[in-house]
């Protein structure tokens, strides 16, 4: 299954932006992988550093270890998680392009370093 295959099975409702923070990410960084897992879309580097998903009919952009992303790390809903931040890719506008740039560049940043 590839991963346009994914992206629609998960929500066609939110295709729009899963496909857009797809392209983003990896544009991102030439390092930046993706596989399947779990039936979603991650992206790999030298760990898994993100996945995208539809959860409760919300559009996610998910950020593992997002927890140590200091200050921007409140940009993201850890509910039940200790580790995984969510960003909600709902009503994207330029702001929202901005914060989950700054997130996506942090995010492999930090990848990088471990």
């Amino acid at each position: 299954m590839t991963i346009e295959d994914l992206i629609e099975k998960k929500g066609s409702k939110f295709s729009e932006e899963l496909r857009s923070i797809h392209r983003l990410i990896l544009d991102s960084h030439p390092g930046v992988f993706t596989t399947v897992k779990y039936g979603l879309p991650f992206y790999c580097m030298n760990k898994n550093v993100f996945y995208i998903d539809v959860q409760n009919g919300r559009p996610l952009l998910a950020l593992f270890y997002g927890f140590r992303l200091d200050e921007i790390s409140e940009l993201l809903d850890f509910t039940k998680r200790t580790r995984i931040g969510h960003y909600f890719l709902e009503d994207l506008d330029a702001k929202k392009y901005e914060e989950i740039i700054t997130l996506i560049d942090a995010a492999i940043q930090l990848d990088i370093a471990q």
